[in-house]
């Protein structure tokens, strides 16, 4: 019933995204003691793990996941900074919004979201691509070991903020003018 349920679930959805569409799954057979073993549907359909497209594909959900998010709060993150440099004309969060539209317009709340958008997303893109390649690298290095999985994860993260943050210069200095 559970795999049945979701698959319906899933196909039911008004939100799914149109390029990618469920395959039909045979539903497993009732095991001796009266469960059914779960099966993971999507894993057919899944790219290589490790491959150039696996890289590509944690790249974008970078791109998505950090670009995205960090514009979505350019205006709270606009009104803070104006309320660290300015704090006798910015009071406060709400009287910060209703300055800067008065001076500015909604328009004014967006200002700087161009080079948030683009210095975040590379970022994106280096944490979510470079930490796979980092991941695969250093597991392959010191072997499937349990006790050297922290050593791995360690390690990944050291190199991945060393590769993540070096080579962008830093646009979030744009948005405070």
């Amino acid at each position: 019933m559970y795999p049945t349920s979701l698959t319906q679930l899933a196909r039911a959805n008004p939100f799914s995204a149109p390029l990618f569409s469920l395959q039909k799954v045979e539903e497993p057979q009732q095991s001796l003691n009266g469960q059914r073993p779960r099966r993971l549907a999507a894993a057919d359909v899944s790219c290589e793990f490790g491959s150039s497209k696996y890289y590509a594909l944690c790249g974008f959900g970078g791109i998505l996941s950090c670009g995205i998010t960090h514009t979505a709060v350019v205006p709270l993150d606009l009104v803070k900074c104006r309320m660290q440099v300015n704090p006798d004309k910015y009071k406060g969060i709400g009287n910060g919004f209703a300055v800067t539209i008065r001076e500015d317009g909604v328009r004014g709340l967006a200002k700087g979201w161009a080079p948030t958008f683009i210095g975040y997303s590379m970022q994106g893109l280096c944490k979510f691509g470079f930490y796979e390649v980092f991941k695969i690298f250093y597991s392959d290095t010191l072997g499937e070991v349990s006790s050297a999985q922290t050593g791995v994860h360690s390690s990944d993260i050291c190199s991945l903020h060393t590769t993540s943050h070096v080579p962008f210069p830093d646009t979030r200095a744009v948005t405070i003018h």
